[in-house]
Parts: structure tokens; C-alpha cells; sequence
């Protein structure tokens, strides 16, 4: 059996083609055998094009890339140093500041130097930013309340509990990008 995969150049997202790969044979297959991990994967490919951040330049926010959008959800409600943000994003500090240079113009993203550390440079949503926050959570969870009315009622705790350790996994966990 074959799943479809896509290969995006990670430097500036953009889709590069659909591949097919086999489904999952390797190490610890066996621990895995209860559930296949390319399904996973499916998932995680399925949300990238759904949320058209390899694609478009418009996203369901007005003004704002896909990108700047996933930015904003990053920060959410933290101060965050400028590399452990690059870090969490998984791109280079010099990336991060030309992504987040229009955020700032917009006047939704504080930029200000550490009292603790005047090397290091603190990240955090403006008032603004926050209520752009607020208008992605409740556009996102009108989408996903639409996406979970086709879901059985008795499959919806299950489900949560499932996408709730995904979850928590997914937050401790980091990609190698080799």
C-alpha cells in the first residue's frame, strides 16, 4: 500500500511536488503495527494543505500570510525570547526578523531588548496582536466545530482524548530536519 506525501523546500515553504511513499516498515514496526504512522502522516500533510501555508499568500485573517498568522499563534499570549521563538519555529533568527519585521510595521508584534540580558531581544503580541489572537481562535474553533459535527457522538471523547495526547507528544517533541 502507498500514501502520498508532499516535499516542500523548507527555507521558503513553497509545495514542490506530491510524492507516493510505502506505508511504514521500519524501526519499531512492531510497536507501532497497531496504528500505522503514515496515517499520521496523512494527517499532519491534509492540515498543511487545508491551511493553504504552503501555497497562498492569503490566509482567513485579512492582511496576514499564513505564516504570519501561525506567528501570531505561536506567541499567543507569551514573551518569548527572539531565538528560543526562531527555535520553536525551527528557522534561523535572521529568518524570524525579516517574518516578523511586517508584524511589528502592523503593529502587532513588541520588539524590546531584555532588562535582564540587553543582548537578547523579547517578542510579544501588542494589544492589537492579541485581538488578532482572539479573531484566529474564533474563526478557528468555528472551523472546527463544523469539522466535528461529522463526527459520531460517540467517537467525540475518544477523539479528544486521542488528539489531546497527540498533542502533548507533539509539544515535547522535535523534527530533525537532515
Amino acid at each position: 500500500m502507498y500514501r502520498f506525501v508532499l516535499d516542500v523546500n523548507s527555507a521558503n515553504m513553497q509545495l514542490l511536488h506530491i510524492c507516493r511513499f510505502p506505508q511504514y516498515t521500519g524501526e519499531n514496526h512492531n510497536r507501532v503495527s497497531a496504528m500505522n504512522p503514515s496515517l499520521l502522516g496523512e494527517l499532519f500533510n491534509e492540515i498543511l494543505i487545508k491551511s493553504t501555508i504552503l501555497v497562498s499568500d492569503k490566509s482567513f485573517i485579512d492582511d496576514l500570510t499564513p505564516r504570519q498568522v501561525h506567528i501570531v499563534m505561536d506567541i499567543g499570549t507569551n514573551v518569548l525570547r527572539h531565538g528560543e521563538l526562531a527555535g520553536r519555529l525551527g528557522v534561523e533568527p535572521s529568518t524570524l526578523t525579516r517574518t516578523l519585521d511586517p508584524l511589528v510595521k502592523k503593529g502587532l508584534v513588541d520588539r524590546q531588548l531584555n532588562p535582564d540580558n540587553r543582548r537578547e531581544v523579547l517578542i510579544k503580541l501588542s494589544y492589537d496582536g492579541r485581538s488578532v489572537l482572539n479573531k484566529i481562535h474564533e474563526k478557528m474553533n468555528r472551523g472546527c466545530a463544523e469539522l466535528l459535527k461529522h463526527v459520531p457522538e460517540q467517537q467525540l471523547k475518544p477523539m479528544e482524548d486521542s488528539v489531546t495526547l497527540l498533542l502533548t507528544i507533539m509539544r515535547q517533541f522535535h523534527f530533525k530536519h537532515e
